[in-house]
């Protein structure tokens, strides 16, 4: 019984690790809660290892799609800036369900089998269903060509973490979502997908954290006048005014 407490709660150490990002101050992650609805969250500030701060995602919503965006203080725009990456978050979305399956498999079924007298019952149709709903979800996966950028070898060697590991492929749509490079600016992104609420939090953030870069900086400085500059913009980012 010990073995299996342990090995349970690494499964949940596991999960959490992978629920997590360390972010730096010019970052954050949009996460898409509905096909018409993005939130964000920054990492918690009280939490600082190498400059960047420990983000822990909802465990709750590993079906959400959450993407790490950054942005340069000096600059508004990125180069070479994609606004089409969110349709990543519609194909990633299609894995969802068996990704769900996977997580009520591993964390609801096979505690059952393992630490109840049901465990006849309970623990093989449990990994029978944490497995084929994986499988499920790798076939779509590779079927969505999400990973494809990176080769064959990037897919297989994904789906053998996911396999080898199930904490991982309960977090699948989240892990690949993370890893997804994004080319355009926090700001831009956050002014155009975020509502007039969750807007409103982010460009207070960003422009705190200018105010803090500024108050480094002596009054003749260049660098201050581009980060004062970045503040108008910020400001202007998001008003029906200047839309």
């Amino acid at each position: 019984m010990s073995y299996a407490v342990e090995l349970f709660a690494l499964a949940i150490v596991l999960y959490l690790y992978d629920s997590s990002a360390l972010l730096y101050v010019n970052e954050a992650i949009l996460i898409r809660e509905t096909r018409t609805h993005w939130t964000t969250t920054s990492g918690w500030r009280g939490f600082v290892f190498a400059g960047r701060s420990l983000c822990i995602l909802n465990p709750f919503t590993p079906h959400w799609p959450a993407f790490r965006l950054g942005w340069n203080f000096a600059v508004p725009t990125a180069e070479n800036s994609n606004q089409d990456w969110p349709q990543t978050a519609d194909e990633l979305r299609k894995l969802a369900p068996f990704t769900s399956i996977a997580g009520v498999a591993l964390f609801v079924i096979l505690p059952l089998g393992v630490f109840t007298r049901w465990s006849i019952y309970a623990a093989i149709p449990a990994l029978v269903l944490l497995y084929a709903s994986t499988a499920v979800a790798l076939f779509r996966l590779h079927r969505s060509r999400i990973l494809a950028a990176g080769g064959r070898s990037r897919f297989w060697a994904f789906a053998f973490e996911c396999m080898a590991c199930p904490p991982f492929a309960v977090n699948m749509v989240r892990r690949i979502a993370l890893a997804q490079p994004v080319r355009e600016s926090l700001a831009l992104a956050g002014a155009r997908l975020l509502d007039s609420a969750d807007w409103g939090r982010l460009r207070g953030d960003l422009i705190g954290y200018l105010k803090q870069e500024i108050e480094r900086l002596s009054p003749d400085s260049e660098q201050r006048g581009a980060l004062e500059a970045q503040i108008v913009r910020l400001n202007a980012l998001g008003n029906p005014e200047n839309s």
